[in-house]
């Protein structure tokens, strides 16, 4: 069997601009698309970071010990007034 004939079609008319646009607007694209990666990375990072730094379990109980400390401090201030004055 013979192979079919091949359509082959060559434009009368080129404009030199529009493939200049659409190339140019593929590239900022795909520059766009590799930014948001990078700042997604970026702040997963930063993030992962921040959770291993500040939120090991030591820091976490001194975290808490703090605040209950500062709680009873503001309800009974006296206490602690009574504990400096003895030293």
């Amino acid at each position: 069997m013979p192979k079919p004939k091949q359509f082959q079609y060559r434009p009368l008319y080129y404009d030199e601009r529009r493939e200049r646009l659409e190339k140019r607007k593929a590239e900022l694209e795909a520059e766009r698309k590799r930014t948001n990666l990078q700042k997604g990375f970026i702040a997963e990072r930063s993030r992962a970071k921040w959770h291993r730094e500040y939120s090991s379990p030591s820091l976490v109980r001194l975290y808490v010990l703090v605040a209950i400390i500062g709680i009873i401090y503001l309800l009974f201030p006296e206490l602690f007034v009574d504990f400096w004055k003895r030293k």
